[in-house]
């Protein structure tokens, strides 16, 4: 049994009962829109951009637990290892999704998960993806998760139908790129990918 699938059904309950009255309903209509997509298996991009503070680990973390809640599974990804304490069974993207360290200079790369592997058959039955401090990231890292969820979900569908919802603040840090000029790192960032 793989953590993604081992959470005690009690906890995911009592956590929603406790805090979906407390969404605002900007927040509200967030949580619906996501959570049918998810249960009608539309699939589907979000992009949730707010500054710090505006509570988005909140809501991020009662979609994991209503979507843990039905025995789905739901992976929650971020930059930093601290930022990942914050969502429920969060991890940092490099780690769940192997994405490669040389993401600026490799051309149309996949994450480096073998099909049969555990991480393969996690990435197979995932239906939510919740990518938190996603501005940070160079667009290839994206790129490679969609081109390798095509491939695992054997779907030609944007991320191979599984829902996404990324989030960030395009005011705070931008993709770091190293002596390039500026119009590279342009490039590199999110806003700039065909996703």
């Amino acid at each position: 049994m793989s953590a993604e699938t081992s959470y005690n059904i009690d906890q995911p309950t009592k956590y929603i009962q406790d805090n979906k009255p407390s969404l605002v309903s900007d927040q509200r209509e967030a949580f619906n829109k996501i959570t049918q997509a998810v249960f009608n298996g539309s699939g589907g991009i979000f992009f949730l951009d707010a500054p710090g503070g505006t509570g988005k680990t909140f809501l991020f973390n009662l979609l994991l637990a209503k979507i843990r809640l039905t025995n789905r599974i739901a992976l929650a990804v971020t930059l930093s290892g601290i930022a990942a304490t914050l969502l429920t069974g969060g991890r940092t993207a490099h780690s769940a999704f192997k994405l490669p360290l040389n993401l600026a200079s490799a051309e149309a790369s996949t994450c480096n998960i073998a099909r049969g592997t555990g991480k393969a058959k996690v990435l197979q039955e995932c239906q939510l993806i919740v990518w938190d401090e996603s501005t940070m990231f160079h667009k290839a890292a994206l790129e490679a998760l969609d081109r390798t969820l095509q491939d695992l979900q054997h779907n030609d569908k944007t991320m191979g139908g599984v829902t996404l919802v990324l989030a960030g603040d395009f005011q705070q840090t931008l993709p770091v790129i190293p002596h390039v000029p500026k119009a590279d790192e342009l490039q590199a960032c999110l806003k700039a990918s065909y996703i």
